[in-house]
């Protein structure tokens, strides 16, 4: 860590240059005789801090890692949601990166403790803290060969393992991660009472469940309408698995469901109202519990679109429906073509891109078309208003 560059008179210089082009930036000359790359490196982090985690952004002498390992890091929603899930007085973080997690579970938790196996990186989490004024003890080392030597059982344990190599870059397996919690388990579930493990969206659900064996809970997390992580909640002797779908920074409800639901898909014409299903349902294929909780039918098997007479909330986005027709190119070339429309796809032959160069659409925010398709009508064209995002 250079100090140099937590000076007042640099930090201030960089927010001034806040919006710059970082590798413009990183060419000038600067007052200050500090590496150009070691300012650039500071205000990469600063521009990333303002969107990604604020709390860092509003505090003055925070030191910004290099670029890749902001680009790891949870985002500050995220942080916030995983410490809130398991409640206790004492939690281990055993790959704690820059810790941004950690600074949220240091606000849930009595004890918190952060492992980082990288020198620089975990040196630089510890100052952060220090600023930050946060009681988390931070160490140097292997996250597993610290709860191996550490003479302390918690009541949470935290695991963000990384993706072994670039080939496996889609990690849809854990042996795909760094560690391989699958060969932990006995010492994990001896020195905590919860774990808790994030991986990769693309993680295969039903692999994992076979894997860890123990999985009380899976929180599929999405920040607005992205998914951005599983975390899965080992415990054991768990009886039964719940799973949640979650949409950070949207005022949509959290949807939950045990995983031994046998509710079945309704499947039904359009009605009043078109419902779209957020990022994290999607990925949870709970299309079945979807229609049981809400009182919404699919308007096809495939299409992933439900439908009802009237108004709810619903986690997702909420369109009223104007007007539904076949899918006859000539007639929707002559109904709607050269207007503005929204346009989504949903178990259709065409892709998006291709519509709109075929029908010469422009962009809107509100008035939306759906090719999709109905049961036992075929391909359609719903158009619509959209009512809630």
């Amino acid at each position: 860590m250079n100090h140099a560059v937590l000076q007042p008179q640099v930090r201030t210089y960089l927010l001034e240059h806040l919006h710059e082009n970082v590798a413009a930036f990183v060419l000038r000359s600067h007052p200050f005789e500090i590496d150009n790359k070691e300012l650039a490196q500071q205000l990469v982090g600063l521009q990333k801090a303002q969107a990604k985690f604020p709390l860092l952004f509003n505090c003055e002498h925070v030191f910004y890692p290099p670029k890749v390992n902001l680009e790891q890091t949870s985002s500050w929603e995220t942080a916030v949601y995983k410490s809130k899930i398991v409640q206790g007085d004492s939690m281990v973080d055993l790959t704690g990166g820059l810790g941004i997690d950690d600074i949220a579970f240091a606000k849930a938790y009595s004890t918190t403790i952060h492992v980082e196996l990288d020198p620089d990186l975990q040196e630089i989490a510890a100052h952060n803290f220090k600023t930050l004024e946060l009681p988390i003890e931070s160490h140097q080392g292997d996250g597993i060969s610290f709860l191996k030597e550490a003479g302390l059982k918690f009541d949470l344990i935290y695991l963000d393992p990384s993706r072994k190599t670039a080939a496996t870059n889609k990690a849809i397996l854990l042996t795909d991660y760094e560690p391989d919690v699958t060969k932990h388990k006995e010492l994990l579930f001896e020195k905590g009472e919860y774990i808790m493990i994030k991986t990769s969206p693309m993680l295969d659900i039903t692999a994992g469940m076979r894997q860890l064996e123990h999985v009380a809970q899976i929180h599929i997390v999405a920040v607005k309408n992205e998914v951005k992580e599983l975390l899965w909640i080992l415990k054991k002797n768990v009886e039964n698995t719940k799973m949640f779908a979650v949409n950070l920074a949207t005022n949509q409800p959290v949807f939950d469901f045990n995983l031994d639901s046998t509710a079945n898909i309704v499947i039904d014409s359009p009605k009043k109202y078109l419902y779209e299903p957020n990022a994290a349902i999607m990925k949870s294929q709970a299309f079945g519990e979807v229609c049981s909780q809400y009182g919404v039918s699919k308007i096809d098997q495939d299409a992933h679109l439900f439908t009802r007479e009237d108004l709810i909330q619903f986690p997702g986005r909420c369109f009223k429906i104007l007007e539904v027709h076949d899918y006859k190119p000539k007639i929707i070339k002559r109904q709607y073509g050269k207007g503005a429309h929204a346009v989504v796809t949903r178990n259709f032959r065409e892709s998006v891109k291709k519509l709109r160069t075929i029908f010469n659409f422009e962009e809107h925010e509100t008035n939306y078309l759906f090719f999709t398709s109905i049961a036992g009508r075929g391909p359609v064209v719903i158009e619509a208003i959209k009512i809630r995002s």
